[in-house]
């Protein structure tokens, strides 16, 4: 693509994608370029979309242990207020925060595979039902931009200061 010679009345879209990773398994994962997606495809087959709930301290968690409470309904209830509900990007965030002020959609790469219990980004047989769903996490897709600053700086120092404030007495 080239740009062009005049700018754009309104900005165009950053692309947008978001790891899900499936609730028994991180071998099984899927890119979702659509942030108001409650579904996402795996294999040929449909699956609904889940909160996977980081806390501050790095722990995940589906359920408000205090009301027992799970963060998007409970998969094995069909109806009632206890009953699951699938989720866009938006929808698992705030039902994270929800439960928990301090919590978020994961956003830590999983630094185990397979069978691992109740880590992050999915909380492997963490409740509610959701192992057999794919769950939402806040890492984007390899390849795609974040949408805000990383926490970390850059590995490589830049050349000249960048306050202004050098070499002033």
């Amino acid at each position: 693509d080239t740009p062009t010679d005049t700018p754009t009345d309104t900005p165009t879209d950053t692309p947008w994608c978001r790891v899900a990773y499936r609730g028994g398994n991180l071998n099984q994962h899927v890119d979702v370029t659509d942030r108001w997606a409650t579904t996402a495809v795996y294999g040929g087959t449909t699956y609904d979309l889940a909160p996977g709930c980081c806390k501050a301290d790095g722990t995940c968690f589906r359920w408000n242990p205090t009301s027992a409470d799970c963060v998007a309904g409970n998969r094995g209830i069909s109806s009632g207020p206890n009953a699951f509900v699938p989720t866009d990007f938006t929808q698992a965030d705030a039902a994270c925060k929800a439960k928990d002020p301090d919590s978020a959609l994961c956003r830590t790469e999983p630094s185990l595979t397979g069978s691992a219990k109740r880590h992050p980004p999915n909380c492997r047989r963490a409740g509610c039902g959701y192992d057999t769903l794919f769950i939402w996490t806040n890492i984007p897709c390899a390849g795609y931009p974040t949408e805000a600053p990383t926490d970390t700086p850059t590995e490589t120092p830049t050349d000249a200061p960048t306050d202004g404030d050098e070499g002033e007495d």
